[in-house]
């Protein structure tokens, strides 16, 4: 668990979005090993186990790939993501989290990592979630994920936690997110960007003088 990424994470949980209190109980340097996420609200509390934060509420740790899979190209990843810019944070599940350090050595980029095996890497932090991300509004650069996570709640969980003009890359046989538009797409991936948000504008009837 980075220290740099907990004012990105917020309760799972079904209430509004909500900050968590970090227990430090073993760390080095600005990753912490051993510790607990506590939600101030409705006071349920999310372990930290071997840098790992375990957010399913049942201990399942998610699904975490333990054979090797094929891995992507960090070139091609970086291009899908429009990682032109450095830093920011990019969620990458499955296959797309084998090239993490890549990307992070690229892109300076900080990468959540869902169903994939464990990392050391001071620049990655491994989250074990259900189905709604642990992850403030528009605080994702932008996500790549595989079939693992292609399904219409995640994806559109993601659309929630990328900010507008972020990427999204997921397999083409799943359907893209509501409020993102295509990019490109082949027979193996499509990309999308997220939708620049607008407030409504307020209209007022002039009365006459």
């Amino acid at each position: 668990m980075l220290l740099s990424l907990v004012d990105s994470l917020r309760c799972p949980a079904g209430h509004a979005e909500t900050s968590l209190v970090l227990s430090v109980e073993s760390w080095s340097g600005q990753r912490v090993s051993g510790g607990l996420l506590g939600c101030p609200v409705c006071q349920a509390r999310y372990p930290i186990h071997r840098g790992a934060v375990d957010f399913t509420g049942d201990g399942s740790q998610g699904v975490r790939h333990v054979l090797p899979l094929a891995p992507a190209d960090p070139m091609r990843v970086a291009a899908q993501l429009s990682l032109s810019e450095p830093g920011g944070v990019i969620l990458l599940a499955g296959r797309y989290a084998t090239v993490a350090d890549q990307l992070a050595q690229l892109a300076d980029v900080t990468c959540v990592l869902l169903d994939a095996p464990l990392s050391s890497s001071p620049a990655s932090v491994n989250l074990d979630v259900a189905e709604r991300l642990p992850l403030a509004q528009g605080v994702l650069k932008g996500a790549a994920v595989d079939a693992s996570r292609a399904n219409e709640t995640v994806l559109a969980e993601i659309a929630r936690c990328v900010r507008p003009l972020g990427r999204i890359v997921a397999p083409s046989p799943s359907t893209p997110p509501t409020g993102c538009r295509l990019i490109a797409r082949d027979e193996d991936e499509w990309v999308v960007e997220v939708e620049a948000f607008t407030s409504p504008v307020t209209l007022r009837r002039r009365h006459p003088a």
